[in-house]
């Protein structure tokens, strides 16, 4: 056996020492022992692939590409191009994003392109999004009707107003937009106004209540797409002021409707842009506003244009100038309320009654006011010869004498 593991290849045999004299060649060698030793052939290392490596690198090839990989901008111009109302609704169920970048897309912006006389015979059904109502139903006068929505409560979002916003567009347009509160989470913020601005420039009425949220900015975007804005209603609004109310009258001349209620940022400034840009208000209606005062409410009733036929003032800070305004330039004054206004004395009543301006007055309701007294209530009667209705309420210094001298010199019913 020893002379089998140290054979040579020849015919001699070595006792001791290796056959290898190369350094290299040594580490094919295991030892087994002192004077022993075994040859074992290079071999090639196996080559493993780690397995948590498969799916991170693919290749480019194996890439599917995707339009969600495109930026906002380029987005905005393919939605941009199409035309019709129906398919900008279909991409809006696509995302979130592509329902608010087709929001953002203003009417002017769309770019039109030939309608065939086949697409213009096929009707598109109305969604479940909005209504088809008539003009009768919200107290106005005419035969044509148009699209409104009522938001309430949990319902009033951003995401939803972008969603009436596209949806309608192919329909002519929101014409009637009533909010009544807001989302506690997810509220009505000037975003979701700008929507209903962009995709529904034909916006006749617009109803905000207890949206803290919105503010000028919103505002804004209303006066600048929406000029033909009629009635405009808000209530509870915060963080509204003077800046979006003069932005309304200076872009929206149709205003024919306004009423403000708890609205602390608002004041005269507001109001005086109101009777100077909007010749064709016939209705005005101002509660619990604490910067308004008397130069506020002259400025609406002594424009040379004024055809305000419905007033309505109750708990401002205004005085007896106030009311010797309305009695002088009240000429188309045909209902007037006045509630809750503890600054007017007796004599501001009587002037307004002597004035002889309120000649078409057929209405008038007085409610928790000191100033109205037995003289005063006298002149009133006097002043106002057409006057049919009247109503007294908390009017403490009125006594029975005064009614029948009341009674006795008007012609009321």
């Amino acid at each position: 056996m020893p002379a089998l593991v140290n054979y040579g290849g020849d015919d001699e045999f070595y006792s001791t020492g290796s056959f290898r004299t190369n350094p290299i060649d040594l580490g094919r060698f295991y030892s087994i022992g002192s004077h022993v030793d075994i040859y074992s052939p290079p071999c090639k290392r196996a080559r493993t692939s780690s397995p948590f490596l498969y799916g991170i690198f693919e290749p480019e090839q194996n890439k599917q590409p995707s339009i969600d990989v495109l930026p906002d901008e380029c987005l905005f111009e393919i939605f941009r191009r199409i035309p019709g109302g129906k398919e900008r609704s279909a991409c809006a169920c696509v995302s979130k994003r592509w329902l608010m970048l087709l929001s953002s897309i203003r009417r002017a912006e769309i770019c039109k392109s030939k309608i065939t006389v086949a697409e213009r015979e096929t009707t598109v059904p109305v969604s479940d999004d909005v209504e088809m109502v008539s003009c009768a139903e919200n107290g106005e006068t005419g035969n044509n009707g148009y699209l409104t929505r009522s938001l309430e409560g949990k319902k009033a979002t951003d995401m939803r107003l972008a969603a009436i916003s596209v949806g309608t567009s192919g329909h002519g347009g929101l014409g009637k937009l009533v909010i009544r509160g807001s989302n506690s989470v997810r509220g009505v913020t000037n975003l979701g106004l700008s929507a209903i601005a962009h995709g529904c420039p034909s916006l006749r009425a617009l109803s905000l209540w207890d949206v803290p949220s919105v503010g000028d900015e919103g505002l804004f975007e209303v006066a600048k797409e929406c000029h033909s804005l009629e009635k405009l209603d808000l209530c509870n609004c915060p963080s509204i002021s003077n800046k979006g109310l003069i932005a309304i009258a200076e872009n929206c001349p149709n205003l024919i409707a306004l009423n403000i209620e708890s609205c602390p940022k608002i004041g005269n400034e507001g109001l005086q842009a109101i009777g100077k840009f909007c010749p064709k208000l016939q209705s005005i209606s101002i509660k619990d506003c604490p910067l308004v005062g008397d130069h506020g409410v002259s400025s609406l009733l002594s424009s040379s244009t004024s055809v305000l036929t419905k007033v309505k003032l109750q708990a401002l800070n205004i005085t007896d100038f106030s009311l010797a305004v309305i009695g002088h330039y009240g000429k188309a004054v045909t209902n007037l309320v006045l509630s809750n206004l503890h600054h007017v004395s007796e004599k501001g009543f009587w002037v307004m009654g002597n004035a002889q301006g309120l000649q078409k007055l057929l209405s008038l309701t007085i409610s928790s006011c000191r100033g109205i007294t037995d003289v005063s209530l006298e002149a009133i009667a006097k002043g106002c010869t057409n006057l049919k209705q009247m109503c007294l309420r908390k009017c403490c210094f009125v006594s029975d004498s005064g009614l029948v001298l009341f009674c006795q010199s008007g012609r009321v019913s």
